[in-house]
């Protein structure tokens, strides 16, 4: 593989994928929704490692920006090897019953619209291709369902799972495999941003290995995926949640 966008890819776990990705000479996209100093940031990590990339400012919920992304993207790196699907959000933690309609739109947006709109135009390329690799990022959210914090969250990432499996089978034809990851605790301002700093601590006990994961050991799972080693794996949702 020697091409890879990332969609959310100047913070988090989708930094943390393009700074892997950058130790293996790839050139990659670097999107990104408003924060241009993380994603310029990300960008020069990238290169100082090897790598080389494009940094790509885009709303994954509007289709016409993601078609304008991926055209850039190709005609400046050639071909499409590789997408991590990777931009969402949590929302705010919050009960069902006192959930803000505002929020539950602006989650959706993202982390369902926003998915499918990148999932729909990689395989446009890919099938022209007849190769690739796209992985989700799903959640165990979508399997233990986030009762009394982020019931939406879950509901969308319900929703990611549905999707890697139906592409998995359809785009199987054409060469390419479509896989997620489903991370657990991990540690990044992710929990922060959903309005709930202490959601690390608190969840702790339930985490078999006792300990919150890294973003670099989701990265590494992603990469896996993405490489020759995980050949004969599609449609397949790798639980990274040291057992919970």
């Amino acid at each position: 593989m020697q091409n890879l966008l990332i969609t959310g890819g100047s913070q988090g776990i989708g930094q943390q994928t393009a700074i892997e990705a950058a130790k293996k000479g790839m050139f990659i996209g670097i999107n990104y929704n408003s924060n241009d100093k993380a994603a310029e940031e990300t960008l020069s990590k990238v290169k100082q490692l090897g790598g080389d990339g494009i940094a790509l400012k885009c709303d994954v919920s509007k289709h016409n920006a993601v078609k304008d992304m991926f055209k850039i993207f190709v005609d400046t790196a050639g071909s499409l090897d590789g997408v991590f699907n990777n931009a969402g959000t949590t929302g705010p933690v919050s009960k069902i019953h006192e959930l803000d309609p505002k929020d539950f739109k602006s989650l959706i947006d993202t982390n369902v619209i926003g998915a499918f709109n990148i999932a729909q135009e990689s395989s446009k390329i890919m099938i022209k291709q007849k190769r690739g690799n796209i992985v989700n990022m799903s959640s165990i959210a979508a399997e233990i369902g986030g009762a009394g914090e982020l019931v939406h969250y879950a509901m969308s990432k319900g929703a990611i799972d549905s999707l890697t499996y139906g592409m998995a089978k359809e785009l199987g034809v054409y060469g390419i495999r479509v896989n997620a990851v489903a991370p657990g605790l991990i540690a990044t301002d992710i929990h922060e941003k959903a309005g709930d700093a202490s959601r690390v601590e608190r969840l702790l006990p339930s985490v078999p290995l006792g300990r919150v994961g890294l973003a670099l050991e989701v990265a590494d799972t992603v990469m896996w995926l993405l490489s020759k080693y995980s050949s004969y794996v599609c449609g397949t949702i790798i639980r990274v949640s040291g057992g919970r």
